[in-house]
């Protein structure tokens, strides 16, 4: 009986009966299978996929045509080399490489958000799904919109406004609320917000979180320093030099958009001749690994980037498969405190 199972499933199987099983023309068919793009997306796929299952016997080429469609995941980001995203890079990495699936990371540069054309060499690939991570959405989320025009499999580290995408997301505002309300409770009144990039709705999340935990607490708005500064150690390093040069003006605890910021405030403090946490409290944002490594350990809130990278990884192979059922399906990550060394009591 094994026998003749195994028999029958090598047996030939013709483009005709490829064709009816799926619905499509045998035209439809060989279109699929020379590569050409006048088959939507959709039907593309609904093709391949009926040609892995019944085992059609072809040529190299077409089954190098349809391995790659089938078992490669493009990854857009927007800083490819930060210390968050390799944490995510982590997450994915374990979840897909189980799978068998290949993964093509493209970084989307800041010049590249307005181009129509930055991710046509990616899609000319045909990968089996995107997954789009924040600041790499392109303008107005246009990047991640032509890419659901195309009816590929899309996956995206928090919604984008004015699109609706299967999303792995954590509340920005919250975490940021958690972080500025454990330095409030630590008895601080004069604290600075050192915020992300003006043009990032996280960032405008973050600031709403800080805001909101001062008027929860009745510190006045107007008593804290509130200043966009940017994503990296550098931009850290010199928006927080302008906050502490004026020690009349000078918060005690700084309360910053991401890990990478906080440590470019530490550089600051430290050529400012600033203990910390004796004269200054720093919390950072993120989780990244090494900011226990920081000279003193980080107080931070932790999103777990390696988490959510399994979670995007695991959702999409959920897409692919079609195993998500209607509607959007949104995982949400809780934010939570890492309390270390980089903050005291007053």
């Amino acid at each position: 009986m094994e026998r003749n199972d195994a028999k029958r499933s090598r047996r030939t199987i013709t483009t005709s009966e490829i064709a009816r099983l799926c619905g499509v023309s045998r035209t439809t068919v060989s279109a699929v299978l020379n590569g050409k793009s006048t088959v939507r997306e959709s039907t593309r796929r609904k093709v391949l996929e009926c040609i892995r299952r019944q085992n059609y016997q072809f040529g190299m080429i077409a089954r190098t045509l349809v391995d790659e469609l089938s078992r490669m995941v493009a990854v857009l980001v927007s800083s490819l080399g930060s210390p968050y995203h390799m944490m995510v890079f982590r997450g994915l990495s374990e979840v897909l490489d189980a799978e068998g699936y290949h993964i093509l990371f493209h970084n989307v540069r800041r010049e590249d958000q307005e181009d129509p054309e930055t991710l046509a060499s990616i899609h000319a690939y045909r990968p089996a799904g995107y997954i789009v991570l924040k600041g790499a959405e392109g303008l107005n989320a246009a990047h991640a919109r032509k890419i659901q025009e195309l009816g590929i499999p899309l996956v995206s580290e928090t919604r984008f406004e004015g699109l609706e995408t299967h999303a792995v997301n954590f509340d920005c505002r919250l975490g940021m609320r958690i972080g500025t309300d454990y330095a409030i409770e630590k008895g601080h009144r004069r604290l600075a917000h050192i915020g992300g990039p003006a043009f990032s709705a996280g960032a405008k999340e973050r600031k709403l979180g800080f805001i909101e935990s001062l008027i929860a607490h009745d510190i006045p708005v107007s008593d804290a320093v509130i200043v966009d500064a940017g994503e990296t150690a550098t931009d850290g390093y010199h928006a927080a030099l302008e906050v502490l040069r004026d020690p009349a003006r000078r918060p005690t605890a700084l309360v910053c958009f991401n890990d990478m910021v906080a440590m470019g405030a530490y550089r600051a403090a430290h050529e400012l001749s600033l203990d910390i946490p004796g004269d200054l409290s720093v919390i950072g944002f993120d989780g990244i690994d090494f900011a226990e490594l920081f000279g003193p350990p980080l107080t931070s809130v932790n999103i777990f980037p390696t988490l959510l990278g399994r979670q995007a990884a695991e959702l999409l192979l959920k897409v692919i498969r079609n195993q998500t059922g209607r509607g959007i399906v949104e995982e949400w990550i809780h934010p939570q405190l890492i309390e270390r060394a980089s903050v005291r009591a007053l």
